[in-house]
């Protein structure tokens, strides 16, 4: 059980901070009236399903670009 609390609480602190660095960078492009507040709620409710879904699309999305960079530069490296 103890197990599960600490996975809960990374989950939690995890997708807070996505939410909130999310927020600041809506709310220095212009949006008015922005608050975190029923977004904080739902994380605080389903934070541990959503933390894990959001790490492995960063990572696929990571990955892809990556990929794509190593393509570039093997195709670059060819037409020499």
């Amino acid at each position: 059980m103890k197990l599960f609390w600490t996975y809960y609480v990374i989950s939690v602190i995890y997708c807070e901070i996505k939410l909130f660095i999310t927020y600041k960078k809506e709310s220095t492009a212009g949006a008015l009236n922005i608050t975190p507040a029923l977004d904080a709620i739902m994380v605080l409710i389903l934070g541990w399903v959503i933390a894990p879904i959001d790490f492995f699309l960063t990572w696929i999305k990571y990955y892809k670009e990556a990929e794509e960079a190593r393509r570039r530069n093997s195709d670059g490296n060819n037409s020499l």
